[in-house]
């Protein structure tokens, strides 16, 4: 879907009061993710210094490829969790050119008793897209995730156990795709 020239402009408006009058985010990190069936791969991109994140994304498939960046400002929500609000570029192979929109992401990471849990759930005006994650993560290095996304032309979920490589920031992956019925492996750098 592509936003409206006013309807943009009404959500630059807002980014920027967001942006004058909410307190710094605190997790500053970098994420890099690459998944591949038989036939896609997959690679996020995405990191936060200070008040603002990026991201990025490519995906590949049989019979096209689509690929999207986004800025944010993000807020913390004390004892809630970080709100991300700011603009969105996406395009595909059946693209003529390029959409503008608008993301909100809204996550919170929490240590536990047995380790963490980290949930995160996100829309882009893009396509109508969405996504969610829940991540449950034990003190050996061991997680399982949860994830479930879609657009007005694309719908998936997933299931995947996740291994930390020693004490630093690689994953590996392994999971199941289930609309796509197709087992998928990858790994991970996660420095948040």
């Amino acid at each position: 879907m592509f936003m409206t020239k006013p309807s943009f402009l009404s959500a630059s408006a807002l980014c920027g009061i967001l942006v004058l009058v909410a307190p710094d985010a605190r997790a500053d990190g970098f994420f890099f993710q690459l998944d591949r069936t038989t036939s896609t791969t997959d690679a996020v991109v995405a990191g936060t210094r200070g008040a603002f994140s990026f991201g990025l994304n490519r995906a590949d498939y049989d019979g096209g490829w689509s690929a999207g960046a986004f800025v944010s400002r993000d807020f913390v929500l004390d004892g809630v969790g970080t709100l991300k609000v700011g603009p969105s570029i996406g395009t595909s192979d059946g693209d003529a050119g390029v959409d503008w929109g608008a993301r909100v992401v809204a996550e919170r990471y929490q240590p536990t008793d047995f380790g963490f849990v980290f949930v995160s759930a996100q829309y882009d005006t893009i396509d109508s897209s969405w996504f969610s994650v829940a991540e449950f993560g034990g003190t050996d290095g061991l997680s399982i995730s949860v994830t479930a996304g879609g657009s007005d032309t694309y719908s998936d979920q997933t299931v995947s156990l996740n291994r930390k490589v020693g004490d630093g920031p690689f994953t590996v992956r392994t999971g199941y795709r289930f609309e796509s019925e197709a087992l998928f492996v990858g790994l991970s750098v996660n420095t948040y």
